[in-house]
C-alpha cells in the first residue's frame, strides 16, 4: 500500500515539474523583450544616432554681385559724330561702368538688377542747321546755325535683366556659361553744351552761351555671351544690343536731332558669388 502512494506521489511530482517546464517559456516571452523587439529597438538607436552625427549639407546660394565696364557705339550717326567711342583729339574715352546684382529664379534662369552711369565730355566742334531757325532767348535773337564748343553727356540707365542658359547640364563643357538674354528698364540723359551761335558760318565765338537738355527715355535691349565660372570669383563677357527712343526737337543738341539713343555695347564683367 504504502509503495502504491508512493509511486502515486512520485508520478504527481513529475507531472508538476513537466507542466512548469512548459509554462515557463510562455510567462518569460511575454513579460520580457522579444528578439524582434530587439530588434526593432537597435534599429531606432541606429537611425537616431545617424540623425544626431549625420552632417548636414549646405544649401547652394545662387545669388551674385559685381561690377562691369562697357564699350559704347552709337548707331545714330548724330551720337555717334559727336560722341566716338574714343576721342582722338581730346583723348576721351565714351565710358559706361556698370553695378548688378542677381540671383537664379530656375535652375537655367537668372533676373538682375542693374543701375549704370555713362559719361563723357570733349571740345568736339559739331554743326547743327536748325531748321526751322531758333530764336535764342539768352540773346535776343534768331539763328539758323550753331555750333558746338564744349560737350559733356552724362546718363543713367536702369535696367532690369534676365538670362536664359540653354546648355547648363553639361556641366563639364565650358558652353554651359553661354547665355541669351534680354532686358528692360529707364535712363535719364542730360546733355551741356557751349553753343556758338550764328547767322551764317563761320564762327568768331561773339553769341556763346551754355545750354543744356535731359530727357527720360524707355530702355530695352538683347544680348548673349558667357558669364560666371562656378567659383567665388568670375569674369564674363557679354555683346548688347540697345534700343533707346528719343524726344527729337529742333534744339541743337544730339539726344534732340537723334531719334534714338541705339548702341552696340561689349561689356566686360566681374562678380562675386554669395
Amino acid at each position: 500500500m504504502k509503495r502504491i502512494f508512493l509511486v502515486i506521489v512520485l508520478i504527481s511530482f513529475s507531472a508538476a515539474l513537466s507542466l512548469n517546464a512548459q509554462e515557463l517559456p510562455q510567462l518569460k516571452l511575454k513579460s520580457g523583450i522579444t528578439e524582434k523587439d530587439d530588434s526593432k529597438i537597435t534599429s531606432s538607436l541606429k537611425s537616431d544616432n545617424a540623425n544626431l552625427f549625420q552632417v548636414k549639407k549646405r544649401k547652394a546660394v545662387n545669388m551674385y554681385f559685381g561690377a562691369g565696364y562697357s564699350f559704347v557705339i552709337f548707331t545714330s550717326s548724330q551720337m555717334n559724330n559727336l560722341y566716338p567711342i574714343f576721342n582722338q583729339s581730346s583723348g576721351d574715352f565714351l565710358s559706361e561702368i556698370n553695378l548688378f546684382f542677381g540671383f537664379a529664379i530656375a535652375k537655367a534662369v537668372t533676373l538682375e538688377f542693374e543701375p549704370s552711369i555713362l559719361f563723357t565730355n570733349n571740345n568736339k566742334s559739331v554743326i547743327y542747321n536748325l531748321v526751322p531757325a531758333k530764336y535764342v532767348q539768352q540773346l535776343g535773337d534768331t539763328f539758323s546755325f550753331s555750333a558746338t564748343y564744349h560737350v559733356s553727356m552724362l546718363a543713367f540707365p536702369l535696367a532690369i535683366n534676365a538670362r536664359f542658359f540653354p546648355f547648363y547640364k553639361m556641366d563639364k563643357s565650358f558652353i554651359r556659361l553661354f547665355f541669351v538674354g534680354g532686358g528692360a528698364g529707364v535712363m535719364w540723359v542730360r546733355e551741356e553744351y557751349n553753343n556758338i551761335y550764328d547767322h551764317i558760318p563761320p564762327y568768331y565765338g561773339i553769341n556763346y552761351i551754355t545750354e543744356s537738355t535731359s530727357q527720360w527715355a524707355p530702355v530695352f535691349r538683347i544680348m548673349t555671351g558667357f558669364t560666371g565660372s562656378g567659383g567665388m570669383f568670375g569674369f564674363g563677357g557679354e555683346l548688347r544690343f540697345n534700343f533707346v527712343p528719343l524726344k527729337t526737337s529742333n534744339d541743337p543738341f544730339a539726344t534732340r536731332q537723334s531719334k534714338n539713343f541705339n548702341s552696340v555695347d561689349l561689356a566686360l564683367r566681374f562678380y562675386f558669388s554669395l
